[in-house]
């Protein structure tokens, strides 16, 4: 049954977390009673008005932060300090920081529902299965749906299947490297990708692009799905082909923006030699659960392949169930703002239907 409000906590009032308050905030379903970034928390345990948020938002964007946010609100030093203060039902972790140990005490308050793969994917397994376990022990909803394939929430697809088993799955997990896959092979040099992945509307890659470039941002989503599957798989298990040269990968963010154009050498000829075969080269990562090997990098696939009708940031990704002898194909927008909120709305519904 679904209950009639919600109560929200809202860990990270970046790009995701204000979509999230821009579709949700005129929604009465919806209460936000807390809202934190790097300066500080702020509750208010009747809930933030409307026009509040909508004054947060327009503070959020123009660079401010919520501890310069004035009157009708208590302020705390951040989210943890919050927990046990100010009743919430979910707590939606919208960063990309590590906040395993808050959502693991949230989880004594209330529901969690996350687009965070940090907190998922730089732990041990055990770890992770701590948190899966608290959630079915205190009976919460721990969503974490929308950390693979954003409003497509893949492992809710791999929760699905799971009865089935999965020996090996397949595809582009990233918006921001479909999209520079696509330009790649339609002729573009690297650094212009990037720089359009970057820019609105898209908005697709990482705050920082090396996160995606190097893989990482890849290989946490690939660590998710195959411990949804069961495995105990690490990000140091995964093999990567990364793209940011090493004089670039410690550099401040804005020198690195600098010199993008340093990576075009980084691709080589693979394009013109795909082509020159009928082919395209896509950046994809597989998890072999079968033989236990997980690898991201480029491959080289049939040019009517299912992975190369991507779209803009459309993920890819082929499921291949135990004993079927062919692959269940899953294609859909994987990242943006837009589609980020989208897959937190449906967490938070689930939360809503657990009230």
């Amino acid at each position: 049954m679904m209950a009639d409000q919600v109560r929200v906590a809202l860990l990270g009032v970046g790009t995701i977390g204000r979509e999230l308050l821009r579709l949700t905030r005129r929604n009465p379903v919806y209460k936000y009673v807390a809202l934190a970034d790097t300066s500080g928390a702020i509750t208010r345990n009747e809930g933030f008005t409307d026009a509040q948020l909508a004054e947060i938002i327009k503070l959020k964007e123009s660079g401010g932060h919520l501890r310069e946010v004035l009157g009708g609100h208590v302020l705390h030093d951040d989210m943890r300090s919050v927990l046990g203060q100010c009743p919430f039902d979910a707590l939606v972790d919208a960063t990309a920081t590590q906040t395993y140990d808050l959502i693991h005490e949230a989880l004594d308050h209330g529901h969690v529902v996350t687009a965070n793969k940090i907190p998922l994917a730089d732990v041990d397994y055990q770890k992770f299965k701590g948190l899966i376990s608290k959630a079915r022990e205190r009976s919460r909803v721990l969503d974490y749906g929308t950390t693979a394939g954003a409003g497509m929430r893949i492992p809710d697809l791999i929760d699905g299947m799971g009865a089935n088993g999965i020996d090996r799955l397949t595809g582009c997990l990233s918006g921001t490297m479909s999209y520079v896959s696509q330009r790649l092979n339609a002729g573009a040099s690297l650094s212009s990708a990037i720089r359009e992945a970057m820019e609105p509307p898209r908005s697709y890659t990482e705050p920082d692009p090396r996160v995606d470039l190097e893989g990482l941002d890849f290989a946490r989503k690939l660590v998710i799905l195959a411990r949804a599957c069961g495995r105990d798989v690490g990000l140091e298990t995964v093999e990567i082909e990364g793209l940011v040269p090493d004089h670039l990968k410690g550099v401040p963010l804005e020198r690195f923006l600098e010199n993008l154009a340093d990576l075009d050498s980084a691709t080589g000829t693979r394009f013109e030699a795909a082509e020159a075969e009928g082919k395209v080269s896509w950046y994809v990562g597989t998890a072999d659960l079968v033989n236990d090997k997980y690898t991201i990098g480029f491959e080289d696939f049939p040019a009517g392949d299912p992975i190369a009708s991507s779209k803009e940031s459309d993920n890819v990704l082929k499921l291949y169930p135990t004993g079927w002898g062919r692959p269940v194909t899953v294609i859909g927008p994987g990242a943006g703002p837009t589609e980020t909120a989208a897959g937190l709305i449906r967490g938070l519904k689930a939360v809503s239907d657990a009230l």
